[in-house]
């Protein structure tokens, strides 16, 4: 009895700090790529193409001004690594916390995400269009839309990534979406 509980606590203390041991190997072999990747996710860059008249300035989606219409062609390099390109259609309307749009982006090049999104209120940070990771938008960006005639620019900074990526320096990984070698599997 004594040599099989001892069998099994070698075994446990192995395997757990194997698993610990190949997460800081991750951490170590993958530090460089990862660190290139937060340093990107920091910021979204979308020109866009097509008939716009659009003018927003956001200090996250509680406070942000301006309105828009437009039907746009859209390369993207967006919230929650979201590159490529997408068609956006609609309309918004927003003045402090209160916003009302009525915008459909389709269809999207494999890594940007499809919505439409018909809303009239105030946002919240639970709502599944800003999830952080899995939403299309980021709740806390700080940025800006500018367009008119044929052509818009948008551009936002993440707080919360900025975080993440100072604190990726030091192997801390605040948003959890730091690359292993699972995940290239």
């Amino acid at each position: 009895m004594n040599r099989i509980l001892k069998t099994i606590l070698i075994v446990f203390a192995l395997s757990s700090g194997a698993a610990a041991h190949a997460q800081w190997a991750d951490k170590i072999i993958l530090y460089l790529p990862n660190r290139v990747i937060d340093v990107f996710d920091v910021f979204t860059l979308n020109v866009c193409f097509g008939p716009v008249v659009r003018a927003e300035l956001t200090a996250t989606h509680s406070v942000q001004v301006g309105a828009g219409i437009g039907y746009t062609f859209n390369l993207m390099k967006d919230a929650n690594r979201q590159y490529g390109y997408a068609a956006q259609n609609g309309w918004n309307v927003c003045a402090g916390p209160f916003l009302s749009e009525d915008i459909e982006r389709r269809p999207a090049s494999p890594w940007v995400k499809e919505y439409w999104e018909v809303f009239t209120g105030i946002p919240l940070p639970s709502d599944p269009l800003y999830v952080p990771k899995t939403g299309a938008r980021d709740y806390w960006e700080f940025g800006g839309k500018l367009g008119l005639a044929l052509a818009e620019v948008d551009f936002s900074l993440h707080p919360v990534d900025i975080l993440d990526a100072v604190l990726g320096f030091f192997f801390i990984d605040l948003q959890g979406d730091d690359l292993t070698f699972e995940n290239l599997r």
